[in-house]
């Protein structure tokens, strides 16, 4: 009994979801220092109220849940969405162009004018852009623009020319440098050769940084988000950053929990190194957990590593980005040191070649405490699905994905990049599921905008954006409203290694805890899911939105 225990604050009068397989029949949530401190019946609640308890009343149409986590995002480049010009929205090559000229104009002290989330396959003509088209608006400064799927860059010539990359520059392995009929660049750049550039763009001080992340974090806790997994390797780059993030620990800056992934080709003593400081040191709100890198780009760009042939371009597979077998060394050396690893695939091949990899280590290595992960999952083939859950390899999957790209069903291309056999096997939530799976939910912000609502929508509905396909794509993978929550949560939690503190409402985890402004469980495949708005984001027993 914990009669002389009182809460600091009590969440009360909402209903509740606690999680998956937990009794959500409850009245109060009583919260003291950073960890749940009881839940119960009403009359129960008296016992826990002090002098200093501070009482949060809802109603029985607001909801508690436990903090939502982003299970994959990108937070660097998440920043510089907020700083910078958002994308998404333009229509044509022409029309993102006069959008940075505007942009431009409002940060005449910058060097680089960038903007990110350009979706090439909702303009009308879905050819490769080129530098002349920016050159027309911005000539007198570099210009770089990041599409939505993170894979491409678009540069002006003066872009170019500050980042030395001309008709002799060479293509890093994996990576592409877009030429004309003179073998000139044309302007774009793919998947590795992106690095070419970016790591001039992102030449960013200690104060940027800083500010790149406070405005992440500032927009992720009033979407209801506590925790996030940044996936710091970007193609070459390093993007980590820790001793940003050590400070604003030490000064008690950081608002949500950061796990952050390092390059998998790192060497091993090198991150145990960091990842024994960030235990020490990260206050269970900055974690090194985990070591990340791409196996294959993506589909819309043909750089998704398939089985088969594009079905719009025979002859055409895609490669993967990095060597193979350096790969599956490397991934045999985290798993002997208990280091989970996440890998990036978009084909069904690259799905294929990790879990090959990950069977390896594992059996090589059957005591770890590693806990694998494929990412994003686009493309499984069926005799694929079961491995997942026999290996115990977690699905992290981002739901939104299925309509990023374009913003209508009718500018969807994997149905003409795939063919209708494999589009039946595109982000097989259900069956990966059913198969005994555990999985992760995440939005790849800035993929998309970080929205975990539009996420659990899209997999609970399977339509696009404009609400079709009627009865959704593939519509037998469609997961219930506590399956997509329990992704955002308990799954995610488990991912990483901390389903024992956090991903449930259960007294003596850790507060970490969101209350939005409508019952989600009673909202299946309704679109009001999409305008959820948060009430209140607490980590750590703090409240940091409200």
């Amino acid at each position: 009994m914990k009669t002389n225990l009182k809460a600091d604050i009590i969440l009360e009068g909402a209903s509740f979801y606690c999680g998956r397989g937990l009794d959500s029949n409850i009245d109060f949530i009583a919260v003291k220092g950073n960890k749940i401190l009881a839940l119960g019946k009403k009359e129960e609640m008296e016992r826990y109220i002090g002098k200093e308890t501070r009482i949060i009343s809802y109603t029985r149409d607001n909801l508690v849940i436990p903090g939502l986590h982003d299970n994959h995002i990108h937070l660097i480049q998440a920043g510089i969405l907020e700083k910078y010009e958002k994308l998404y929205s333009t229509t044509s090559k022409e029309d993102a162009a006069r959008r940075i000229a505007r942009f431009a104009e409002t940060i005449p002290d910058e060097k680089w004018v960038m903007g990110v989330g350009f979706r090439r396959m909702s303009w009308e003509d879905t050819s490769m852009p080129d530098a002349g088209i920016l050159d027309a608006v911005i000539a007198d400064r570099p210009v770089f623009l990041m599409d939505e799927e993170l894979h491409m860059a678009w540069l002006n010539s003066r872009g170019l020319q500050e980042c030395g990359i001309d008709k002799n520059t060479e293509a890093p392995d994996g990576g592409i440098i877009c030429r004309d009929e003179k073998g000139d660049p044309t302007g774009v750049l793919l998947e590795n050769a992106v690095a070419l550039a970016a790591k001039h763009a992102f030449e960013f001080d200690k104060k940027t940084v800083k500010q790149l992340i406070e405005g992440y974090i500032d927009k992720a806790v009033s979407l209801g988000i506590t925790s996030v997994s940044d996936m710091t390797p970007y193609l070459s780059l390093d993007l980590s950053f820790p001793e940003v993030y050590f400070e604003m620990v030490s000064n008690n800056e950081l608002k949500i929990r950061v796990n952050a992934a390092r390059n998998l080709f790192e060497d091993i003593n090198t991150f145990n190194e960091i990842r024994q400081k960030a235990d020490l040191e990260g206050k269970g709100l900055y974690r090194v957990p985990y070591m990340k890198q791409f196996i294959d780009g993506t589909p819309a760009n043909f750089t998704g590593m398939l089985l088969e042939d594009y079905s719009d371009n025979p002859g055409e597979k895609g490669k993967a980005t990095i060597d193979l077998d350096k790969m599956a060394a490397a991934i045999e050396t985290a798993t002997e040191n208990n280091i989970s690893v996440r890998l990036h695939s978009c084909g069904d091949r690259s799905c294929r070649e990790a879990i090959n990899a990950y069977e390896n280590a594992l059996k090589k290595f059957p005591e770890t405490e590693s806990r694998h992960m494929v990412e994003h999952l686009e493309l499984v083939n069926p005799n694929d699905i079961p491995r997942f859950g026999q290996l115990g390899i977690i699905c992290s999957i981002q739901p939104e994905h299925l309509a990023a790209g374009t913003m209508k069903w009718e500018e969807n291309c994997y149905p003409e990049k795939l063919g209708p056999e494999r589009e039946r096997y595109t982000w097989p939530f259900k069956q990966l599921k059913d198969n005994g799976a555990v999985l992760a939910g995440g939005t790849d912000c800035p993929v998309v905008e970080g929205n975990l609502f539009w996420g659990m929508y899209t997999g609970n509905t399977r339509k696009y954006y404009d609400d079709i396909p009627e009865g959704g794509w593939n519509p037998q993978e469609k997961l219930t409203m506590p399956e997509m929550i329990d992704m955002f949560t308990s799954g995610a939690a488990y991912a990483e290694h901390r389903e024992n503190e956090l991903g449930t409402l259960e007294e003596g985890k850790l507060a970490d805890i969101t209350v939005v402004d409508r019952n989600l469980l009673e909202l299946e495949e309704n679109p009001d899911i999409r305008d959820t708005k948060v009430l209140l984001t607490m980590v750590d027993g703090r409240v940091v939105y409200s």
